[in-house]
């Protein structure tokens, strides 16, 4: 619904927006939120599945990597995500009678892809500055703008029937189109690359955000659920708002730091 996408660009748009140019800890705190009420809305989806992310396991380790990307110590990424690993996937053998062997399986699950994930909101900010940041920011949006309103005014063919019956081919050409155009003007006006680090750049961004709100589409779907929070009444949760992010932010990341800034 078009008051869904308005609702969330309201709330959500003006404080990414802000956190992004101060980054520091007003980014530190938004990330953190993002994190623990995703970990949140995790759990409650993966309970129809027969399985828990515990918040109580998964919550702590994912402030951790959000705290270490704050503190730009990504060289104890490895160390924590071992404990991480270790210590869920061992939960059901210290509390057999509340943890299942698939309650771990799915906590490290949600750890990784969510809170290791958002911490790339943060190192992008700190390594890049604010241009990448929002050339990720911007670009997400254009492209599921442009999804949507195409896909609403000629939407026939369904893209993925099975994952997220409301996407269409006409509409995933038309966020193609404006995001194409979007991206690559903001690749040479704001990051001053070359044309073809600008095309390579759109391609990456628009097919990470893509996958990331097909991944969470087909989460939901196999939990049976048609949002996965209730953080804005009636307008979904933290999961569906942040889906296409959690996929671009990364992707932008290091092929800032591997290629574009280098």
């Amino acid at each position: 619904m078009l008051a869904t996408r308005v609702a969330s660009a309201a709330v959500f748009g003006p404080l990414l927006v802000v956190a992004g140019y101060f980054g520091g800890p007003l980014l530190l705190a938004v990330t953190a939120f993002v994190v623990v009420v995703g970990l949140l809305e995790a759990d409650r989806l993966f309970q129809p599945l027969g399985a828990r992310a515990w918040p109580a396991l998964t919550i702590p380790f994912g402030l951790a990597f959000v705290v270490l990307a704050y503190l730009g110590r990504t060289d104890l990424y490895p160390v924590t995500l071992t404990v991480a690993v270790l210590s869920l996937v061992t939960a059901p053998a210290v509390w057999p009678s509340r943890v299942k062997g698939l309650d771990g399986v799915a906590s490290v699950f949600i750890l990784v892809y969510l809170a290791w994930l958002a911490s790339h909101f943060i190192l992008l900010r700190q390594e890049g500055g604010v241009a990448p940041f929002f050339v990720g920011l911007v670009g997400t949006w254009a492209f599921d703008s442009g999804s949507y309103f195409a896909g609403k005014a000629w939407g026939r063919h369904k893209l993925s029937p099975r994952v997220s019956p409301g996407k269409s081919v006409e509409g995933l050409l038309g966020g193609i189109a404006v995001g194409a155009v979007v991206l690559v003007w903001l690749g040479l006006a704001w990051l001053k690359v070359t044309a073809l680090q600008a095309i390579v750049l759109a391609v990456v961004v628009m097919a990470a955000a893509q996958f990331g709100d097909l991944a969470e589409s087909a989460l939901k779907r196999q939990a049976g659920v048609k949002d996965s929070g209730t953080l804005i009444p009636g307008h979904g949760g933290v999961l569906d708002r942040f889906d296409s992010l959690l996929a671009v932010m990364p992707a932008v990341y290091y092929l800032w730091v591997l290629w574009l800034g280098a």
